[in-house]
């Protein structure tokens, strides 16, 4: 377990910027993520990049730098005093990254900014998708995803084994471009009133279809923990405003609206299985405080969606008016 002294030795690498004396706040739980204030008051995270990266920190700078030049707000990385991009060793890293100004919305507030976070998520696409350079990352295989061995489950599975076909032919054949990888709620900065502050975690960026990254989204929607585990909550309401304002800046074509369905369904129960391999002792991997609660939510949100398959068929349907 790393110490405070040693987070406090690994930010002299940025005491141009931060000045000799830094304050280090508490972990984020879980998260190996530290909150930084510089002596001139301005606010920073120390982020510990860890063992599971996924591609080079040279070329997750790149990304971010490229954004930005495009006016997609994201958080790039400090450079520091010997004009690195990270500090630390190689293998056990640290960035420094400035903190975007952000507001915690109550969940009617999250529902009216939904269509504010379809347009901007439509305008990273794009800006990713203009990308010059290739990325040393991956493609995710989501197909062989739906066709393979999930750790679900028994009725979960029975569910999904009847339904398996038809969600891996809905997905087959759509177009790929680089995506941001992990575009979830949480990675998604919102701020009063209604607005995008910006995107973080750029720790993935493989090559998929952009309609995956939509569906990550909205299966977090289907959850109801965000929502303070209110039963009576509309689950369907955030899917039709969000794809609404993604169209008018980044039309989906046909085959992927009718692959929105599929792919929400496969993203929970991907998840499930991933967590259900890390709780069973299967996968190393860092386990939040709050894991059991979360895998019996997603759960619960993919039995609830085969229930309901048709009503959220029609949810996609009408963000573009269709029959």
């Amino acid at each position: 377990m790393i110490t405070n002294d040693q987070l406090i030795s690994i930010l002299k690498a940025w005491t141009t910027i931060l000045g000799p004396a830094p304050t280090l706040g508490p972990e984020q739980t879980g998260r190996e993520l530290w909150p930084v204030s510089a002596d001139d008051g301005s606010h920073y995270f120390l982020k510990r990049l860890g063992p599971w990266r996924n591609l080079p920190v040279a070329d997750e700078a790149r990304v971010l730098h490229w954004l930005a030049q495009q006016g997609v707000d994201v958080a790039e990385f400090v450079i520091t005093d010997e004009a690195r991009l990270y500090a630390g060793e190689v293998e056990d890293s640290f960035v420094l990254i400035p903190r975007i100004a952000s507001d915690p919305l109550d969940p009617s507030e999250v529902l009216a900014a939904e269509e504010q976070v379809g347009i901007k998520i439509a305008e990273l696409h794009q800006a990713l998708a203009r990308y010059p350079w290739s990325v040393n990352s991956y493609a995710e295989d989501l197909v062989g995803a739906a066709l393979g061995e999930l750790r679900l489950p028994d009725d979960l599975a029975g569910a999904y084994g009847a339904r398996r076909p038809a969600i891996a032919a809905d997905i087959t054949g759509l177009r790929t471009q680089l995506v941001h990888g992990d575009l979830t709620p949480d990675n998604v900065l919102l701020r009063r009133p209604g607005l995008v502050a910006g995107f973080i975690d750029f720790d993935h960026l493989p090559i998929a279809p952009r309609v995956w990254e939509l569906s990550r989204y909205l299966s977090r929607r289907l959850r109801l923990r965000w929502r303070a585990g209110n039963p009576g909550s509309d689950r369907l309401a955030h899917i039709t405003p969000l794809l609404r304002g993604y169209q008018w800046v980044n039309p989906l074509s046909r085959s992927e609206l009718d692959a929105v369905p599929a792919m929400i369904m496969l993203c929970n129960l991907v998840e499930v299985s991933y967590e259900q391999r890390i709780a069973d002792g299967l996968l190393e991997r860092r386990m939040l405080p709050d894991h059991h609660e979360q895998l019996a939510d997603t759960i619960e949100a993919a039995r609830w969606q085969l229930a309901n398959y048709g009503a959220l068929e029609d949810a996609v349907r009408s963000a573009t008016g269709s029959p």
